[in-house]
């Protein structure tokens, strides 16, 4: 009977022990995968926001039409209503020039109020303005960009720990790191080419982190296309066309190695073999040597990669 206690004893302590291995490695997997997940959000949030600090450099947006703001003055508002009722106004003023004096003495007695207050009436016309490469002449925006590269230093720490706990390359994250304050000087200085080329270098770090925090090939696939694509895009103020042919040579070959053959059976296919057509056109520019040409269509290869 003693015995039999005993083993039984034993038992539930080999189960316990189990049970508590067990409970204990789906924890550490769900931290892990939590902690992935996390770190892959702040890697998304990296690319995008190098992307859109590389196309700002030359005004390049995703949508066709801006909001425009203009201030329309109070004269310009009552020329308006006073010329589109002119004619049909003119034998009612007549009738009633005694009740116009008294409107004409309460609005002056307003607008004298309005003026010693120190205030000023004013009105705003909105309009959607369509844009383009070819349509648009403003110059860049230098105090966002400084902005927005600033802000950039809020969340990187926090990148960076995040980083390191999934064993990516210490190399690699202080090498990211130091290309920002590259950056930060590029742009404080208002330099547009090496801002470019500052960029392009930071996005070649996205890849690499890319690599350990996901297991998406699609999506390394289109952030290394979009690597090479921006080594070239980088290029363009430089005049350098040889070496820009060059950079789309390899992105070509390497967007064809890794999506078009893996994709062929897929219902990404159309997409894939479309973004494929207009990457080889992008030479067609290249051999132009057309800048404009050039970023027209590396826009619509950047909108077109986003339904990938």
């Amino acid at each position: 009977m003693k015995k039999y206690k005993k083993n039984l004893f034993l038992f539930l302590i080999i189960v316990i022990v189990i049970l508590s291995v067990l409970l204990y490695t789906n924890i550490s997997k769900g931290n892990s995968s939590n902690q992935t997940e996390k770190t892959l959000a702040e890697v998304e949030f990296l690319e995008k926001k190098i992307v859109t600090l590389l196309n700002e450099l030359n005004n390049i947006e995703s949508r066709n039409y801006n909001l425009s703001v203009s201030e329309i003055t109070k004269e310009d508002s009552s020329q308006n209503s006073q010329g589109s009722g002119e004619e049909s106004s003119q034998s009612d003023n007549q009738g009633s020039q005694e009740e116009n004096s008294e409107s004409n003495q309460e609005q002056e007695s307003s607008s004298d109020s309005n003026t010693s207050s120190g205030e000023e009436e004013k009105n705003e016309e909105y309009t959607l303005k369509e844009t383009g490469v070819l349509t648009d002449n403003s110059d860049i925006d230098w105090e966002h960009l400084k902005t927005e590269v600033e802000n950039l230093y809020s969340p990187v720490p926090t990148i960076t720990l995040d980083l390191y706990g999934l064993d990516i390359s210490r190399e690699d994250i202080l090498g990211f790191n130091q290309e920002l304050d590259n950056l930060t000087t590029a742009v404080k200085e208002e330099n547009k080419e090496n801002s470019l080329g500052s960029l392009s270098r930071l996005y070649e770090y996205i890849p690499k982190f890319a690599e350990k925090v996901t297991e998406n090939k699609t999506y390394r696939a289109v952030i290394q296309t979009k690597n090479n694509l921006f080594k070239a895009y980088s290029k363009l103020d430089s005049g350098n066309w040889e070496e820009i042919s060059n950079d789309i040579k390899i992105t070509i070959d390497t967007y064809s190695s890794q999506l078009v053959n893996s994709n062929a059976n897929s219902d990404k296919q159309y997409v894939t073999n479309k973004i494929y057509i207009m990457l080889n056109e992008l030479q067609n520019a290249v051999s132009m040597q057309d800048k404009s040409i050039f970023l027209i269509k590396y826009k619509n290869i950047l909108e077109e990669m986003n339904n990938l």
